[in-house]
Parts: C-alpha cells; structure tokens; sequence
C-alpha cells in the first residue's frame, strides 16, 4: 500500500497517539507543529522537525512538501497559506458529534444539554470552522454520573480507536465522505461559558445542578471555562461535587449544613453540594456562611 507523508499540528498527548500510529504504519511526518513540551520530545525523538505555531509558520515551513496536513488535539485557527501546502488536504479531529456540536469544549456542553449519546469527528478541513465532510464518526453513550473529565477520556478512547480507519482511508486513496448537514448545526465560540459564569442558580432543578458541576468539573487538568460556583452569604465557593438529596422546600431553603457539604431546597428536589473550596483552591466549610 503506498505511502503518504504528512504535518501534524497537535498540542497534547493524543497528537503523540496519533503521529505514533502514522510512522508505525510506514507513513512519514514531515515535520510538528506543537506548543506542548512532552509532544515536542515524542517529535524529536523520532527525529522530526518540530516548529511552534505562529503567524509566520508557512514561512518557517519553507515550502515543505506533504499530503495531508492534520489537526489533532489543536485549538488554533490554522493559516490558509499553511492549509494550501497540503498537496492532498487536510483532516481535523474534534471531539463531538458533527455538525451537531461544533466549536469548543463539546463535552460541557453535551452534559449541560442532558444528552444521552456524545462522540467524535475526523472531518476535511473545508468552509467554515468545523464544516468539512465526515470521514469517520464514532458514537457513545454518556453516564448518568458523566463528568467533563471522564467524558474527554471517552472521546480521546474513541480517537485512538477510530484514527486507523482514517488512515486506511487516506491510503486507498478511497475517502468515504459524508457532508455535513449544517441545517443541524450548533457551534460554541471559544468565549461561550454557562449561564451566569458557572453560578449555581438555586431556582433551577437539583437535576440541572448536579449537571452543571459534573460538566464543568475537569479533574486535575486544567479548566478552559469556570468551575461551578456557590455564592453562600457573602462568599463565594467552587463546587466539586453534587448529589441529589431528600428534602423539599422553597428554591433556596437551606435543609442542612455539615461541615463538608450543604443541601439546599431547588424547584424540584434537594441538591447536596461538596468538595467546597474557596476561589483560592483552599478547602472550604459551609458552616457559618449559610443564611
């Protein structure tokens, strides 16, 4: 089967996944794109050229030749004289379904939108951001207690599983192309962040609370949108962790206060709020605060 060699612009681990699987299947990196130290050691270690991103990157490239430009795991718009290099075309892999979720941090918003089902794209990087035909799309389930954390580690399982197939296509030279239907489209900007700035709003649900702090709680990497926020009296708290409780009352009633969680009455149910911290990252205790 006949090579084809490649850009890769990536700046996490997954680019590392990716490229790895390229050069073991006999396809040859031209050069890395990439401001992520542990990426930029996996491309010299192969012996690859390895550039940052910038403005002036076509010119850096100094007319490299290559098939097929890819995106993994890259959040910048690339250049159009970077994109025109690629003999072939460029691939973009993003991590929700198309054209259904395009643009930025689509597993927040899939768990802030209560769907059951997430996934991710390879697609042509063609038109508009997130707009070029399908070529590989992998679908999942999201659990009842999904967080952003554990819902990326599903879409970077899906892409490790579902880049072989792209490169099987891009060597028969056979693309198995599907356009988007962009009538279905929704897109969040790079600016787009929950209603009122991650504040948890006691007249919602206990349902779309505990949604809300699961969607925006990232684990130990790093957070690209806000943490859920409690404001109790005249403090101001990250939430980590929200359950369901038993209680009812009116929206903003506090049931009960321990000195590692409080629960407060919303428009349906009770929500018992935990792993406080004050906006510092010190741990923090609701007793005293609460009105």
């Amino acid at each position: 089967m006949p090579a084809f060699s490649s850009l890769l612009i990536g700046h996490e681990s997954l680019a590392i996944q990716c490229g790895q699987m390229l050069l073991d299947a006999g396809h040859p990196i031209r050069a890395v794109v990439t401001r992520h130290p542990d990426v930029q050691r996996w491309a010299e270690k192969q012996g690859l050229m390895t550039l940052s991103p910038g403005a002036d990157l076509a010119r850096r490239l100094n007319g490299l030749s290559f098939d097929w430009l890819f995106s993994i795991a890259n959040l910048d718009i690339i250049p159009a004289d970077v994109l025109s290099m690629a003999a072939r075309g460029a691939i973009n892999f993003h991590d929700g379904p198309l054209p259904r979720y395009a643009g930025l941090n689509a597993p927040v918003w899939a768990i802030l939108s209560n769907e059951p089902r997430h996934g991710i794209t390879w697609h042509l990087i063609a038109g508009g951001v997130d707009e070029g035909d399908i070529l590989e799309q992998r679908l999942f389930d999201i659990a009842p207690n999904e967080t952003a954390l554990t819902l990326n580690t599903k879409c970077y399982a899906a892409a490790m599983e579902s880049f072989p197939s792209v490169i099987n296509q891009l060597t028969d030279g056979t693309l198995d192309r599907t356009p988007q239907d962009l009538s279905q489209r929704s897109y969040f900007a790079r600016a787009a962040r929950p209603a009122h700035g991650g504040m948890i709003d006691v007249t919602a649900t206990a349902a779309e609370i505990a949604a809300l702090v699961r969607a925006l709680d990232h684990g130990d990497y790093r957070n690209p949108l806000t943490c859920a926020k409690l404001l109790l009296g005249t403090q101001t708290l990250a939430v980590g962790l929200a359950e369901s409780a038993y209680g009812s009352a009116a929206p903003g009633t506090v049931l009960s206060v321990l000195p590692d969680s409080i629960t407060i009455a919303t428009a349906e149910g009770a929500i018992r709020l935990s792993a406080l911290r004050h906006l510092t990252g010190a741990a923090a205790s609701p007793v005293g605060l609460a009105n």
